[in-house]
């Protein structure tokens, strides 16, 4: 597991941003810092933990597709 901000990162979260780079064309540090914190809003207030990896996936993607939309 990787440790970044007090986030434990686990193998499929690690996959999960480099995935998200190839498919965005993003560089993985910025991939990795949106879904950190992604990860931990959602952390903080899941009573079921075992999506959370989807579903930061989901949002870090929507938010980077956003990001893009907006600088055309």
């Amino acid at each position: 597991m990787d440790t970044t901000d007090r986030v434990l990162l686990a193998s499929e979260d690690l996959y999960a941003i480099d995935q998200l780079a190839q498919k965005t064309g993003q560089p993985a540090e910025k991939v990795k810092r949106i879904y950190v914190v992604v990860l931990a809003r959602l952390h903080s207030g899941a009573r079921i933990k075992n999506f959370l990896t989807l579903l930061a996936s989901k949002k870090v993607h929507d938010i980077l597709r956003e990001a893009e939309k907006s600088h055309m």
